[in-house]
């Protein structure tokens, strides 16, 4: 590649400038589509609703009160569902203890992004807000009604009820 001009150099420093006085940095990687692996590291049993929307909450990321919001809700579901406080109890401490941003693994908070660029808690940022409700708006898309159950079709085999779409797709729109 032959050297810049000095016209195209000082363009391009000029360029970098503005963006850093600016506030302009790079933009955020994009977030992977939605998949949710089920309750991870646990049995799919009659509360899998409950894992796949918890997993909707831990694909983005956030902050550390986001996270243990939604962990408290996976365990009000799962014990709401099955009835069980010590099944609900077992499952948060394990998303509790296993859960958190940082690690590079597939079920961690902020999952969505290429690790590590989200590894700590923080607020998602405006660009990241925009992005997150065009993929969410694409998740909700493809939820399939069944006309049967009343519920929403998700993985191909599994359902969510109605209430837990209209939360994930309501409620997850880009502004938390």
């Amino acid at each position: 590649m032959p050297p810049l001009s000095p016209v195209r150099l000082s363009l391009a420093a000029l360029g970098l400038c503005a963006a850093l006085l600016t506030g302009g940095g790079p933009a955020a990687p994009d977030l992977a589509g939605f998949t949710s692996d089920g309750c991870t590291m646990f049995p799919d049993g009659s509360y899998y609703s409950c894992c796949y929307v918890h997993d909707v909450a831990y694909w983005p990321g956030g902050t550390e009160v986001e996270r243990k919001h939604a962990d408290e809700e996976l365990r009000a579901c799962v014990r709401e569902i099955t009835g069980s406080g010590f099944l609900a109890g077992l499952i948060y401490w394990g998303v509790r203890m296993g859960g958190g941003p940082g690690r590079d693994t597939t079920y961690r908070w902020g999952f969505g992004w290429p690790f590590p660029y989200r590894e700590e808690y923080a607020p998602l940022t405006p660009d990241e807000r925009k992005v997150l409700a065009g993929k969410t708006r694409a998740l909700c898309d493809s939820l399939e009604p069944d006309p049967l159950t009343s519920g929403y079709r998700v993985d191909g085999e599994h359902e969510i009820s109605a209430a837990q779409r209209e939360r994930i797709c309501a409620a997850r729109d880009g502004t938390r």
